[in-house]
């Protein structure tokens, strides 16, 4: 799995371009060795994480990012940032799901429940990420310009004031409301 984090410098490693196989002034690849495992780890996990990693740190938007990936060519600099600055959109999705949908605290009792629990968040997130795509195909908007929670609550009051008919008009009438509480 391929990451882009944020190197902060109140961690114990500082960025020193002058090291490692220089791609540009501000960019270049290092080796990062494993360090000691940590007590939340198993030993197995420990040890099936590789001795070596090879990173790109570079220098973008005001920042020193530290990606996965390694090769510029198929990851310049600006398609980096880019992927950085987008990650905030997993923090809101994150929120929507615990927040929004109630996910704060899992009420299950055994780990597998929990799983199965956890499943049923996720299905209720992209069933309600595809409503909001349907309603942004209709009126011609960006998905994301949709508010997750406006959609929830629309989608309760319709199944709440008989929403149970499915027919062409009822649905295009649902999508209608949930894309009119965009903002622009």
């Amino acid at each position: 799995m391929d990451g882009v984090f944020e190197q902060y410098g109140a961690r114990k490693r500082s960025t020193d371009f002058s090291k490692g196989e220089k791609l540009d002034p501000r960019d270049h690849l290092i080796v990062l060795a494993k360090p000691k495992k940590p007590d939340w780890m198993s030993q197995s996990a420990y040890d099936q994480a590789p001795a070596t990693v090879k990173v790109r740190e570079l220098y973008a938007g005001g920042k020193i990012l530290v990606t996965t990936f390694v090769c510029p060519k198929e990851a310049p600099k600006t398609v980096v940032k880019a992927l950085y600055r987008s990650r905030w959109n997993v923090e809101l999705d994150l929120r929507n799901i615990k927040t929004t949908l109630g996910m704060e605290t899992l009420r299950c009792n055994t780990p597998e429940m929990a799983v199965k629990e956890l499943w049923v968040y996720l299905l209720a997130y992209n069933l309600i990420r595809l409503l909001m795509a349907q309603a942004a195909l209709l009126a011609d908007q960006i998905p994301r310009q949709l508010s997750f929670k406006h959609t929830v609550q629309i989608w309760i009051v319709w199944q709440q004031r008989g929403g149970g008919t499915h027919d062409a008009v009822s649905i295009n009438a649902l999508l209608f409301l949930i894309a009119a509480g965009s903002s622009p």
